[in-house]
């Protein structure tokens, strides 16, 4: 491949943002800003379809700036899947005799409120898929309930292993904590090690599945001594059962330059055969003040993978990306603009289904596009196919073992960005930097307050006891102007739901949920489906989302609404 000065500007450019300080909110801290793993925790919408940064200053929101699995996972939708009836097929003798890892590894998570998509996947470029997930308990037990046990036990996840393993493509468990407090007691039990192992083992020989994937995220330095020993406990005794199982661990984009973090990295190496490195959208979040920019490159891809390369081998490093991105309410549709409300967390489908121009932003080498909703302006900023290929360029410059992807279900135009990560240059070019101009959207609020009216008091030189008041106003009456934001609802389940109008969105068609009943708005641009019934689907690219469908010509307007499950 050639790394001439595209590779350079690649690995130069400031991608993404984190203060570097040590591990916030959700789970990945910087050294001075985390990266809350959150969308574990993330925003549930419904969406109610509707057909409906630029200079590299704009707004970081600290505590919601999301490194982690962790944010994508914890608020995911429950999901009842089919209990599997056949078993996956097993790896072929090629695969089950071959070294853990590949060459190139190009690893891809598949979660459990996906897998009703797995069908549509695309495999082709992939090494590794990863499930994901079971959850660990304090004790070392494998938790045996909710979504992420259905979707081990389901018909689903046999087919994808069997789909996987027929085109020689390794499918592994991930095994994931994300509380604190069961952390410190998963990482302190001396009996926890050889539960989990004892508990690992016959569940991945049961599903003929071809490794393991630690992710465990907490904060702080107190259990960096208990999770080495438990990983190396644990793997010693995967490796005895099989060598050839594949034994991989998330860690945060900070963590190798972040000594007093979550991880010991150096200690850990030895027990993992590569690392997943959680580097999400780094440069894309922020909060709503006038000071701080959208995008930025105070952490980029470039840093955290020197900082990894100098206390661990490049074959110990698998770059992670993201599919999705990161949208907010902005003040107008430039680059320049000034976000105006907090960001949310949005699948890169949900843009590439949009009709909205996209464009480039050549500072964090992101895809881009602004869009109207009613009279007020949203951006999104998100991995697309050139962004994914510069990833590449850059694993490759420095001899990674791969990059990773999260997650499976989040694109739309998978085959595309498989091989862009494999690679492969994308046609054509990313395009412009975007408008220079727009309308600006309306101001939320502006109150302003009169002087106090004044009472002077003057003593006349002729006559001393006389005096003459004057009243004098100063300034007409006060008043308030205030821009009303206006409602949206409709009755869902038996609830009144609050609905936000949003781009295009990416709805899991096969996965409907009900009706979304007496949709009620004050906001003029969507008034006609006052009174409409909508049919609501589940999101079917990011946890947690639900979507709420407005289409011609059934209705008089194509447009999506989310709201909280």
């Amino acid at each position: 491949m050639m790394m001439g000065k595209t590779t350079t500007g690649a690995m130069a450019r400031a991608r993404r943002v984190m203060l570097v300080v040590g591990l916030s909110l959700a789970g990945l801290i910087l050294a001075a800003g985390g990266f809350v793993a959150a969308m574990a925790a993330g925003p549930r919408a419904v969406t109610a379809q509707s057909h409906h940064h630029a200079d590299h200053h704009r707004k970081h929101r600290p505590s919601d700036v999301v490194l982690g699995n962790r944010m994508l996972a914890t608020s995911a939708t429950a999901v009842v899947l089919p209990v599997a009836t056949a078993p996956p097929v097993a790896a072929p003798a090629v695969l089950v005799s071959a070294p853990p890892m590949a060459m190139r590894e190009n690893f891809a998570f598949a979660p459990y409120w996906t897998l009703a998509q797995s069908p549509t996947f695309t495999l082709t470029g992939l090494s590794t898929l990863a499930y994901f997930a079971v959850g660990v308990n304090p004790d070392g037990s494998l938790d045996e309930s909710g979504s992420g046990w259905n979707g081990y036990e389901s018909q689903d996840l046999s087919n994808l292993i069997t789909r996987a393993h027929t085109v020689g493509e390794r499918v592994v468990l991930t095994i994931n904590d994300f509380d604190q407090a069961s952390l410190n007691a998963l990482t302190s039990s001396p009996s926890a090690p050889a539960r989990l192992a004892a508990a690992l083992i016959p569940a991945l020989a049961a599903k003929n599945l071809d490794g393991v994937n630690f992710d465990f995220e907490g904060t702080g330095s107190r259990d960096q001594a208990g999770l080495t020993n438990l990983i190396a406990s644990v793997s010693g005794a995967l490796r005895a059962a099989d060598p050839h199982w594949q034994i991989t661990m998330d860690t945060y984009a900070s963590s190798a330059g972040d000594p007093g973090g979550f991880y010991n990295i150096p200690a850990l190496a030895p027990s993992v055969d590569s690392f997943f490195v959680m580097a999400y959208e780094l440069n894309l979040a922020g909060s709503p003040t006038n000071t701080s920019p959208l995008t930025s490159g105070m952490f980029s891809d470039l840093t955290a993978v020197q900082q990894y390369l100098a206390v661990v081998p490049a074959s110990k490093v698998i770059l992670g990306t993201p599919f999705f991105g990161i949208e907010w309410p902005t003040n107008n549709g430039t680059m320049q603009a000034q976000a105006t409300g907090p960001a949310s967390d949005i699948a890169d489908a949900q843009v590439q289904s949009s009709t909205e121009p996209q464009y480039w932003d050549p500072a964090t080498s992101t895809g881009w596009t602004s869009y109207l909703v009613g009279q007020q302006w949203h951006e999104s900023y998100l991995e697309n196919p050139y962004g994914l290929f510069r990833v590449a360029q850059l694993s490759a410059q420095y001899g990674l073992r791969g990059v990773g992807i999260w997650a499976l279900g989040m694109e739309d135009n998978g085959s595309e960005m498989i091989s862009a990560l494999d690679g492969l240059a994308p046609p054509g070019s990313p395009g412009t930097s975007g408008p220079q101009s727009t309308s600006s959207s309306p101001k939320r609020s502006t109150t302003t307050t009169a002087p106090a009216t004044s009472t002077t008091t003057t003593t006349s030189p002729s006559k001393a006891p006389a005096t003459s008041t004057t009243t004098t106003t100063a300034a007409p009456p006060a008043s308030t102007t205030t821009t009303t934001v206006p409602v949206i609802t409709g009755l869902f389940d038996g609830s009144t739901e609050h609905l936000k109008a949003v781009g295009p969105g990416s709805i899991d068609s096969g996965l409907s949920l009900g009706t979304l009943t007496k949709f009620s708005t004050d906001d003029p641009a969507y008034s006609c489906l006052n009174g409409v019934t909508l049919t609501v689907y589940a999101y079917g690219t990011l946890s947690g989302d639900y979507v709420a469908v407005a289409q011609k010509p059934s209705d008089c307007l194509n447009q999506d609404f989310t709201f909280p499950d």
